[in-house]
C-alpha cells in the first residue's frame, strides 16, 4: 500500500468537549458571544443543522470548562434547552495534507477504526483535518496514523511532550 504524504501534524492535549444537541442558532449564536466576552478559546468548532436544532462540538482548555459549562447550562435552562455533555480530557490530532489530499479523512479514519479507535469529532477543511480522541487514545492514534502517512523530511510526529499551545500573551522578539 503506498503511504500517503502530509505536510506536517500537530496535537494539542488537555482539551474538554462540549457537545450540545438540538440547540437553536440563535443559542448557539448568544454561547459563542459569551464564549468570546469571557475570552475562552475554541481551537475546534463544529456545527451541523437540523430539523429539531444544531448540534455543536466544540473544544476549549480543559481550566476553561467550568466557566464555558456554567454559561452553557444557563442558557439551556433559561430556555429549555438540552445541557451540553462533556467529555475530558480529549485532544485534537490536526494534520496539513498536501495539494491533491482529498483521500486524507478516508484513510485517517480507516487507520483509527482498523487499531480499534473512534473519533468523537472529526472536521476538515480545504487546509487540514482535525480528530477529536480520548487523550488516551494518542499513543495509539500516532502509531495507527504514523503507519500509513509519510511527512516531510525533517519533520516528526508529535510527540507525548509536544504540545502545541496558543497564548494570550505576545513575547517580544
Amino acid at each position: 500500500m503506498t503511504r500517503l504524504r502530509i505536510t506536517g501534524w500537530k496535537h494539542r492535549r488537555e482539551l474538554s468537549l462540549l457537545a450540545l444537541k438540538d440547540w437553536p442558532w440563535a443559542g448557539v449564536n448568544t454561547l459563542a458571544g459569551a464564549l468570546a466576552q469571557a475570552h475562552i478559546n475554541l481551537p475546534f468548532l463544529l456545527m451541523q443543522g437540523g430539523k429539531d436544532g444544531v448540534w455543536v462540538r466544540l473544544c476549549l482548555e480543559q481550566g476553561k470548562r467550568p466557566q464555558a459549562q456554567a454559561l452553557a447550562v444557563e442558557l439551556a435552562q433559561a430556555h429549555g434547552w438540552r445541557e451540553p455533555l462533556v467529555r475530558e480530557p480529549v485532544i485534537a490530532l490536526t494534520f496539513y495534507p498536501l495539494a491533491g489530499g482529498m483521500t486524507l479523512p478516508a484513510e485517517a479514519l480507516a487507520c483509527l477504526a482498523g487499531a480499534g479507535l473512534h473519533p468523537l469529532a472529526l472536521g476538515t477543511s480545504l487546509a487540514a483535518m482535525t480528530v477529536i480522541l480520548p487523550e488516551e487514545m494518542l499513543p495509539a492514534a500516532v502509531e495507527a496514523l504514523g503507519s500509513r502517512f509519510d511527512l516531510p523530511e525533517g519533520a516528526s510526529p508529535p510527540e507525548e511532550r509536544v504540545s502545541v499551545v496558543q497564548s494570550p500573551v505576545k513575547r517580544k522578539g
